[in-house]
């Protein structure tokens, strides 16, 4: 039907205006509906000039002179093609125009989408072999005790469920010293007790010669996909609760060796678990790190459970305060970032391009790194204003150089200087370092923690070397320093000032002032069951007396 109008209206007309009209609509490049009416209207345009011309010779010319007065067909296009948009109703145009910003939207948006999309990073360094690189340190292999605590962890003998049911949740791996003292014990619980003990004297003798290593470093293994999604990380933990379980089963050695009348015996095994704690601090990861200081603290707090319940030797008590000081003399730090870096190097390599001098563009991989904010998110995504590689990598070198430092000062330093929120601004740069840096910053507390206790557990073993030798408990800590009890005044993190001791008519009570950094007299927090709030926000953290929770779970 179309096609037969146009026929009809190309017979009315000289072959030059069929031809004319016909290459016209063809350069309008327009809709179908407008072209047929432009063509209509051209068509009777040149039937109005030529329907007086008598002669088909006559039209040919007049249609001809009409041609030429048009001009140019393709200007002549042009010209009517803009004259039907300018006709369009105004809702049609406002449509138009909205379909034109949505397709330029679009087609913005997968431009910026396709520069995130397109290009792959280059994998050159394997961050499992750097990680182990740092942790071993070039030491030789037989210098390394993780063999003989996997061999321990491997022959340890599960607990008997008397036990356990005896002492509900002794089974955990995160409970404190195990049980209470074992006066409490029946004679099946006894023999139970025993025979679990002598099952696990293989594990003991493994954990014992690994501690008598100087060095401890955990080999990573593990493919080569990315640190945090490859199963390096699983590989690492997992021996991780039995060291917690093995140094659970010890703890009842200790405990069982005191009782029993084997002091020195069962103040030589909590120096084992000490060296053990220690082996795991200040490298590797930060859940062995952790792991590390729990195993210390259980140390601690069966020394604390001896001192309490025993009577102990005064040369006992010396070797144990010397073995203990040499031992944190040796170890420099509870808490190390360094191996955290190595994943934050490894992200940073999958999630940029390389241009091989150390720059690249972030890719879709990369965006969580380089996001600071929505409003950074949507200005990066569309301005192309996010960080590249050595932009991004001087944040992250910044913010652990800057972390170690925090790290480093005590808490009594960082609340004088007005750096307590420190953690906070140094994370601001990278919304992933906002989410880890307060998770730095209580591991942080956690290693002030650790070296608070070993100040306390120090400075009570010196207290009742005193005791010992002069049959009372001296006026002030000063006393202890002159004749050689302690090297040095224990000076609280949490105050810089000794930590507070006070005489009482037959004992004594030595505490930190702890994280309200005020001095509460030795009052405790006790939660609503009565037990004392270990590590609390408010009160004072006592080391003698010992708080009862601390030898009863």
């Amino acid at each position: 039907m179309k096609q037969k109008q146009k026929d009809k209206l190309a017979d009315n007309l000289p072959a030059c205006a069929a031809e004319f009209i016909k290459l016209v609509i063809k350069k309008m490049r327009y809709r179908r509906k407008v072209r047929r009416d432009v063509q209509a209207e051209l068509a009777g345009q040149f039937e109005d000039e030529i329907k007086n011309c008598p002669t088909d010779k006559e039209k040919e010319q007049k249609a001809q002179q009409l041609i030429t007065d048009f001009g140019d067909v393709k200007l002549l296009a042009v010209l009517l093609r803009r004259a039907k948009k300018r006709c369009r109703p105004l809702w049609r145009k406002a449509l138009v125009r909205s379909f034109q910003v949505v397709g330029v939207i679009v087609l913005y948006f997968l431009i910026c989408f396709g520069r995130f999309a397109i290009g792959t990073p280059t994998i050159s360094v394997n961050y499992i072999d750097r990680l182990n690189q740092i942790v071993r340190g070039g030491r030789d292999e037989a210098e390394n005790a993780m063999p003989y605590y996997d061999k321990a962890a491997e022959l340890y003998v599960k607990c008997p469920k008397a036990i356990e049911k005896k002492f509900p949740g002794c089974s955990s791996t995160s409970c404190g010293v195990a049980g209470s003292w074992l006066t409490d014990f029946n004679d099946v619980e006894m023999r139970y007790l025993l025979e679990w003990l002598a099952d696990n004297q293989p594990a003991f003798e493994m954990l014992r010669q690994g501690a008598e290593k100087t060095f401890y470093w955990t080999i990573y293994r593990g493919d080569e996909a990315e640190l945090m999604k490859s199963d390096m990380m699983q590989n690492a933990m997992e021996p991780l609760s039995n060291y917690m379980r093995v140094a659970r089963a010890m703890t009842w050695q200790i405990l069982y060796r005191a009782y029993r009348g084997d002091i020195e015996e069962a103040l030589s095994d909590c120096i084992v678990l000490q060296e053990f704690g220690g082996h795991l601090q200040g490298k590797g990861l930060l859940v062995e790190q952790m792991v590390g200081v729990a195993i210390e603290a259980r140390a601690h707090r069966a020394i604390f459970a001896i001192l309490e319940k025993t009577d102990v030797p005064a040369d006992a008590l010396k070797n144990t305060q010397e073995q203990l000081q040499n031992e944190y003399a040796n170890l420099h730090s509870v808490i190390n970032l360094e191996g955290e870096k190595v994943f934050w190097y490894d992200y940073i390599q999958r999630g940029f391009t390389d241009d091989g001098k150390g720059d690249g563009r972030v890719l879709r991989h990369g965006v969580p790194l380089v996001v600071k904010n929505t409003k950074s998110a949507l200005m990066g995504f569309f301005l192309w204003t996010y960080p590249d590689r050595r932009e991004f990598m001087a944040i992250i070198e910044r913010y652990f150089e800057q972390a170690g430092i925090l790290l480093g000062k005590t808490p009594w330093q960082l609340q004088v200087e007005g750096e307590s929120q420190k953690w906070d601004e140094i994370g601001k740069e990278c919304i992933m370092l906002q989410i880890l840096a307060p998770a730095h910053r209580s591991v942080g507390q956690l290693g002030w923690r650790t070296k608070t206790m070993r100040l306390g557990l120090l400075t009570v073993l010196a207290l009742s070397r005193y005791e010992k030798d002069n049959g009372k408990y001296p006026e002030h800590l000063h006393a202890l320093v002159e004749p050689g009890y302690l090297k040095n005044l224990p000076i609280d993190p949490y105050s810089d000032k000794p930590l507070v001791y006070r005489k009482t008519d037959d004992n004594f009570i030595l505490y930190s002032v702890g994280l309200n950094f005020t001095d509460d007299g030795g009052q405790v927090v006790r939660r609503d069951d009565g037990r004392i709030e270990r590590w609390a926000d408010e009160g004072d953290w006592v080391f003698w007396p010992v708080p009862k929770s601390q030898i009863k779970q």
